[in-house]
């Protein structure tokens, strides 16, 4: 009971704070509604002391509820008339009077007379002054200037009251400024004075009469009740103890994980190393009832080292309610990194690329339902990573979905800790690891706690928190004891233990965490976010006057961290708070009196109280089909008008897309909707006028929140700059026209004004108004004549965030004083900008000037951007004030002193005298130094170490410094230890970037500690081209030219790099083994006109160190084939090897095993066919051991270059070898002994049995030594791509291809002529391109009519045995023939015919046999210059959807019988002509989509 009356005293409060201050007063009573104002106040006060009066005490009174429910509706809306009162009042003052913001704006007494024009009696009387009879201020409309006749008018009252307490004003006609825009377009609503409203004194005199009469029998009943219960009640230990106390945040022991290493572990093991290891995809799910800890133990998982190691991609989802195969898919591409030579596509098709030859875990968290369709179009482009050990972890609390999504029988069933790790967990919430442990008493009451938190770890850490706060018998006790665990439903219901958790939270940051239920489940907030939302809301308050919105709200936040009601996570490398799904029910509940948030599943069920005062819409529901599109959603949001009390609601939210059809729906819902008070709509495809009726007076706003989507053309609401309580004006989603209103500065009490780009910020005309802003983003001194002056910014005394901009327009150091920077002691964040490129400037007044510009001693961000004067101000340098700064950025300066960063020597200096202080002690707070453009820095140097030389320093940026030639590290090399950290320049580095200073010569190695996460080196003198390492993505490009002569231990840290992943080397004399050995977790090695250099003293036998390399791309490979087959030898999970550009004579060999020799040997000696065959197989062991010496990679006959190929490979591509021959004979791998090496032989690459996808191009001599009929290629072959013709090749056989799915084959000639049937007819080929190999077709067509005269039955059989799907070709002739196209009818879906520039019609018999492609569904003709007409029949193709011609610029006309019925998308390029044809056809046929 105690909670409902702190809500109502609240409620009491809130409506008081308009009168509180006496201006509200003494315009209503200009206004003759003095008497009103004072009776509602009265009774207010009666209110809140009757309330106050219980407080300390309990309240047993469970009836009382429904009367205190009316007594905080009724104070409601006494803040609503009390606050509309204040509106007209700052209305009235701006109209009548055009008073600038005051210097002290702070304090009862100077606000009123620096206020309206009818509050100058009231305080010419409170400070003694009499007025005389007065002639009225006039306003005649906009334009007109404002006049008073008499000097006894109150408004010159207000003058000489100024004086007197030594107010500066100026006057300012706010009727006529031009609309301030972005684009400079301001006609549009030039001219016209933002509408404004009228004052209704009736209505609101018959309004505050009729809260009066109605509170005064409220606050009686309520008076007599509670006075009965204070007669026998006694003073709440509660309040006196658990809610006066100040609260402690315990250490955080979140990082932990309790009770679950067993399965942790067996998770790892199976992902990393066990049976999944054999399959393409495992899907794991993981279930269990929530708040059981599925997600924490993910995460640990997730962030194992070992995981990380063995996954190339890891991707986190959060999927909650809304499984939408689209969104996933769309989130899954968004989250995967771009690849090198990505092809445009579908989200799917771009998913595919970017998984491939790549091994993925990707972790759905949080599933509750999934249809089994969705789920398996979910995979498809999943399952076609082409590497085997792919993960998919799903977490759920359902049964079903683990048996819609499990690949196996293997789930992992969580259930609640076990007793001894549960109370380990507990005592770690409790006590944390400082708090003593040793009272038997609590740990007795402890286990009886326990025992109701049914193993959940969420339960434990709420509770757990709730009892640290008070270490003491009686609050564990009145824990255990509380009535809220009678409601415990079940085994595993926790919600009575986070709804007791809730209860002990004191009531502000109840207040916080309960208005959270408006925000989706799963939402992730940032800090700013939170602070704003709780500022539109007025729900920040602190005792102390001084302390601001922000500190309050960044202090309830960590004060929800620290009671587990947050979670404190991290996003792109930003952080942020979500809460738990099962607390987000909780705010759901306890929220439930004044909040609703409504979804597609709960509009029809969820009961909306007539207290509701808070209304948030998703439309990113669980169930698309019941969506935001659907019909039902919208008929019953519009039911819900007789449900809701729509002219109550103060808070309006909307997530998610919406589409126009809504505007009706949300127009009849939200039409009468006048009391808004935060109005939050992030992607509007319609103007929020269309909506709101009543939104031109909406007088209460305090959060506007506007975005709008991508197409649309809106304007900002002309009536923006009325909106005079707004707090916050969120217009940083906003894509569309920037037009501000000339009067923004109206908004007196804006805090925040966020927008896209600093410009915005720059239009606002006398922005000294906007007293209370936070941040100012662009200033631009002078940019008019009036309302820009410098001075405009002395008034602004609450900025965190400033840039000024234009200061070369600044002319006297008086001027630049007028700015105050040196008071405000809020600032964080200051840019000081002059124009850049000027041909003369004054630098003696210029070093003036930024004198006077000096910031408080609390800024901690500071930029400084093309000043003109000759040295640093004293407050930078030699009387160093800002000593806190955390980052600093110097551009474009010539200064001939500069800050105090170390050892500096200038140009022209006087030899080697140091310009500058040796030590950087003043700045040892500083975390990132930006340095460009700085063209006398010649040396910054530290040859002594210092304890405190940027001993945090995280972020180094040096840019186009062309004399520079040395920087601190330039002395000193890489760490492996502490002690190394603390004897190094920038021990705490993290971020380098070093580009255009030519003229470094040494740099020290990368990375050259361990902290180091991202370094950019381009254009500098030391021999590097670039180098760029990230260790978020695990990543070495190095990139060098010719002055580099050895890559050594200068360059490459290789001791810091055991977690690299992917290393690129290009252009670099050979690498070093050692240097290699050292990376042991490399995936993914990529070598550009380079080599490994092996120790020649190392026996082969005698290496035992090998590299976990799966990825291998060698271009322009300097060593020998010998090399490069010892490199792989190293290399036993290598599974894809890209070969390049190599122009050495090499021989090319499979390495096999024994067991795979002796196979080869057998299969050839069976098959055998002639003499001749049979006698190779017969000398083949006698041949084998006269190539041994020859084949050994420690040999040294130079004549016979051979590149073994080891069998792990599954994929293969070799590109532009010139010189590459495919050789017979391999040598076995894993025998040394050289008595036991391999004694078989055979063709080609058949070896490499696991090999799924091979590539050929520009290698003409690669089979020159092959001999037909034997099959060149695995049947394991998955995909085939031949480019480029081959010496010495007549046929060749593909038929054991079996598997072969896609086949590419582009200039050819001749040799496959013979060998596309069986694959067409028998094979499971679903995709085949060519290009430039005209014979190949009329090879298919010759073997099916030489089929026919053999086996008429079985030509009939091959019409409907062909899987191909996609094809794409440029041999038109060739492929358009009925016995093709009949071979093909049944299954080709889609053709594209491109590139023939000679056809200009189709013949007949080519149009017939288009036509027996009934199953056609996408169709292109591309590149057909000479082309007149489309075949005649494409309407006889039934089944096409999509139709594309492009580049067919002689096509006149559409056939003459039309196109089919089915089509829905026709794509027409470069011809006008068939452009305007298909505008026709779109007014007969509305149904297609024209893409033109």
């Amino acid at each position: 009971m105690d909670t409902g009356i702190i809500v109502a005293r609240w409620v009491v409060g809130k409506a008081l704070n308009p009168v509180l201050d006496g201006l509200v007063e003494a315009w209503a009573a200009s206004q003759k509604l003095g008497p009103n104002v004072d009776a509602l106040k009265m009774e207010l006060l009666y209110a809140r002391a009757m309330l106050n009066n219980v407080r300390g005490r309990e309240i047993h009174n469970t009836d009382l509820n429904e009367l205190l429910q009316k007594l905080r509706d009724l104070a409601y809306n006494a803040d609503d008339v009390l606050d509309e009162l204040d509106y007209f009042r700052i209305q009235d003052e701006l109209d009548d009077t055009s008073e600038a913001a005051a210097e002290h704006a702070k304090g009862c007494v100077s606000d009123l007379f620096l206020n309206a024009h009818h509050t100058a009696k009231a305080a010419g009387k409170l400070l003694g002054f009499s007025s005389s009879c007065s002639s009225c201020a006039t306003n005649n409309g906009p334009g007109d200037s404002i006049t008073a006749a008499c000097c006894g008018s109150p408004h010159n009252t207000i003058h000489a009251i100024g004086k007197r307490l030594c107010f500066s004003t100026s006057l300012v006609d706010d009727c006529d400024h031009d609309y301030g825009c972005v684009h400079d377009e301001r006609d549009h609503v030039k001219g016209k004075s933002t509408p404004k409203l009228k004052f209704d004194r009736v209505g609101l005199s018959k309004k505050m009469k009729i809260i009066v009469e109605q509170l005064q029998p409220v606050c009686a009943k309520v008076t007599a009740i509670l006075n009965l219960e204070l007669m026998g009640s006694h003073l709440s230990i509660e309040s006196s103890t658990a809610k006066s106390r100040p609260i402690t945040a315990p250490t955080s022991i979140e990082p932990t994980l309790y009770g679950r290493d067993a399965v942790m572990k067996r998770i790892i093991d199976s992902i990393t190393q066990g049976t999944c290891c054999e399959e393409y995809l495992t899907v794991l799910p993981i279930i269990g009832p929530g708040g059981i800890g599925k997600t924490t133990l993910i995460q640990h998982i997730y962030n194992s080292q070992q995981v990380q190691n063995h996954f190339q991609i890891m991707v986190w989802t959060c999927v909650s309610q809304s499984f939408s195969v689209d969104k996933l898919i769309e989130e899954i591409k968004e989250k995967l990194p771009s690849v090198e030579g990505e092809k445009k596509g579908s989200a799917e098709e771009l998913i595919v690329q970017r998984l491939k030859s790549k091994r993925f875990l990707f972790i759905l968290d949080d599933i509750w339902k999934c249809e089994s369709d969705d789920w398996k179009r979910l995979l498809v482009p999943l399952r076609k990573g082409q590497t085997k050990g792919n993960i998919i972890i799903v977490t759920t609390r359902f049964l079903v979905v683990t048996e819609t999504v499990k690949t196996s029988d293997n789930k992992i069933q969580l259930e609640g800790i076990d007793d001894e790790a549960f109370w380990e967990l507990f005592l770690a919430y409790v006590f944390g690891p400082e708090k003593s442990k040793n009272d038997k008493d609590l740990l007795c009451i402890g286990k009886d706690i326990v025992k109701k938190l049914k193993g959940s770890p969420l339960a434990a850490k709420t509770v757990g928190k709730l009892l640290s706060n008070h270490l003491d018998r009686v609050h564990w006790m009145r824990v255990l004891d509380s009535k809220e665990w009678e409601l415990q439903a079940g085994d595993h219901d926790i919600m009575p233990a986070l709804k007791l958790s809730y209860d002990y939270l004191p009531f502000h940051l109840q207040q916080c965490f309960s208005y959270c239920a408006l925000f989706p489940e799963d939402y992730k907030f940032n800090n700013k976010e939170l602070i704003r939302f709780w500022i539109g809301l007025d729900i920040l308050h602190s005792e102390s006057q001084n302390k601001a919105f922000e500190d309050i709200a960044l202090s309830n936040i960590d004060s929800l961290v620290s009671h587990g009601f947050f979670k404190r996570e991290e996003t792109d490398g930003h952080p942020c708070y979500i809460i738990h799904d099962l607390l987000h029910n909780l705010a759901l509940k306890v929220a439930s009196l004044e909040c609703v948030s409504l979804h597609s599943s709960n509009v029809k069920s969820v009961e909306i109280r007539p207290s509701i005062r808070h209304l948030s819409i998703i439309t990113d529901g669980a169930n698309d089909t019941d969506g935001i599109t659907d019909e039902n959603f919208k008929s019953e949001l519009i039911k819900l008008k007789k449900r809701l009390k729509v002219e109550n609601v103060q808070t309006l939210m909307i997530f998610g897309e919406v589409d126009k059809s809504f505007i009706g729906c949300f127009h009849d819902l939200f039409k009468e909707a006048s009391a808004l008070r935060v109005l939050y709509f992030p992607k509007m495809p319609f103007a929020v006028g269309s909506i709101l009726d009543e939104f031109t007076t909406l007088v209460h706003l305090r959060y506007l929140r506007l975005g709008t989507t991508i197409g649309n053309n809106f304007h900002l609401p002309i009536n923006l700059s009325r909106f005079y309580h707004l707090r916050i004006l969120d217009l940083e989603k906003w894509d569309n026209c920037f037009h501000l209103p000339g009067d923004i500065s109206n908004l007196a009490k804006l805090h925040n004004f966020l927008v896209p780009g600093y410009p915005i910020h720059s239009n606002i005309s006398n922005v000294g108004k906007l007293q209370f802003l936070q941040e100012l983003k662009g200033f631009q001194v002078n940019r008019k004549d009036v309302g820009f002056e410098l001075k405009q910014l002395g008034y602004l005394m609450e900025l965190r965030e400033l840039r000024i901009d234009n200061l070369e327009k600044v002319h006297t150091k008086e001027e630049a004083a007028e700015a105050k920077l040196l008071s405000k002691t809020r600032l964080r964040k200051l840019e000081l900008n002059w124009k850049q490129g000027r041909t003369s400037t004054n630098a003696f007044n210029e070093d003036q000037i930024l004198e006077k510009l000096q910031p408080h001693s609390s800024l901690q961000e500071l930029s400084i951007h093309g000043h003109g004067g000759s040295s640093c101000p004293k407050w930078l340098g030699t009387e160093l004030s800002v000593k806190f700064l955390e980052t600093f950025r110097l551009k474009n300066v010539v200064w001939n002193i500069l800050p105090p960063l170390g050892e500096v020597f200038l140009v022209g200096g006087p030899g080697e005298e140091s310009i500058g202080q040796k030590t950087s002690q003043n700045f040892r707070s500083l975390k990132r130094l930006e340095l460009v453009k700085l063209p006398n820095l010649r040396k910054w140097v530290a040859k002594e170490i210092f304890p405190t030389f940027f001993s945090v320093l995280e972020v180094l940026i040096v840019r186009k410094c062309n004399e520079l030639a040395e920087l601190p590290f330039s002395y000193h090399t890489y760490c492996t230890s502490e002690e190394d950290v603390k004897a190094t320049c920038f021990p705490r580095l993290r971020e380098l970037e070093i580009h255009n200073c030519p003229k470094i010569v040494s740099l020290p190695p990368i990375p050259y500690t361990q902290t180091l996460c991202s370094v950019n080196i381009t254009d500098v003198g030391t021999g590097l081209e670039s180098l760029v390492y990230s260790s978020k993505s695990s990543k070495l490009e190095i990139k060098g030219n010719k002055d580099l002569k050895v890559l050594d231990d200068n360059v490459f840290a290789s001791r810091n790099l055991h977690k690299l992943q992917n290393l690129t080397i290009e252009g670099f004399p050979p690498l070093e083994e050692r240097h290699l050995q050292m990376l042991t977790s490399l995936k993914r090695f990529s070598l550009f006109s380079s080599s490994i250099a092996f120790n020649p003293t190392v026996e082969r036998s005698d290496v035992e160190w090998r590299l976990s390399i799966e990825n291998l791309m060698i271009q322009d490979w300097n060593g020998s084939g010998k090399e490069l087959t010892q490199l792989l030898f190293h290399l036993p999970k290598l599974s894809l090897l890209s070969l390049g550009g190599c122009r050495k004579k090499t021989l090319l060999s499979i390495a096999l095993t024994q067991q795979q020799t002796s196979a080869q040997v057998e299969s050839t000696q069976v098959t055998a066919s002639n003499h001749r065959q049979q006698q190779k197989a017969e000398d083949l062991d006698l041949l084998e051991e006269e190539e041994v010496t020859q084949l050994d990679v420690d040999g040294e006959d130079e004549d016979d270059d051979r590149l073994l190929l080891t069998n792990s490979l599954e994929q293969l591509w070799i590109v532009n070898y010139k010189e590459l021959i495919l050789v017979s004979h391999p040598l076995p791998i894993g025998h040394h002994n050289k008595e036991e090496e391999g004694t078989g032989g055979g063709w080609g690459l058949q070896a490499l049995c696991s090999l799924r996808q091979l590539g050929i191009r520009g290698c003409p001599l690669l089979l020159s030594a092959y001999e037909a009929p034997a099959c060149l290629f695995p049947s394991s072959l998955q995909y085939l791509q031949i480019t480029g013709p081959m010496e010495g090749v007549q046929m060749l056989d593909l038929s054991n291809l079996t598997s072969l799915t896609k086949l590419f084959i582009e200039d050819c000639g001749e040799y496959l002529r013979k060998g596309l049937l069986p694959l067409l007819a028998q094979g499971q080929l679903s995709n085949l391109i060519v290009y430039k190999t005209y014979g190949l077709f009329a090879g298919v067509l010759d073997s099916i009519l030489r089929g026919a005269q053999e086996e008429q039955e079985q030509l009939h059989l091959l019409e409907h045995s062909s899987k191909l799907r996609v094809l794409e070709t440029d041999d038109l002739a060739g492929i358009l023939v009925k016995p093709i196209c009949r071979l093909l009818s049944s299954s080709l879906t889609n053709l594209t015919l491109q590139g023939n520039s000679e056809v200009k019609r189709f013949t007949n018999e080519q149009e017939e046999a288009l036509q027996l492609l009934t199953f056609l569904q996408d169709l292109k003709f591309i590149h057909y210059d000479k082309l007149r007409c489309l075949p005649a029949g494409l309407h006889r193709l039934t089944n096409l959807k999509r139709l594309m011609i492009m580049n067919c610029p002689s096509i006149q006309s559409l056939p003459k019988d039309g196109l089919p019925g089915s089509l829905k998308y026709f794509i027409v390029r470069d011809n006008e002509k068939l452009v305007k044809q298909c505008k026709k056809l779109k007014k007969t046929n509305p149904e297609i989509e024209l893409i033109l």
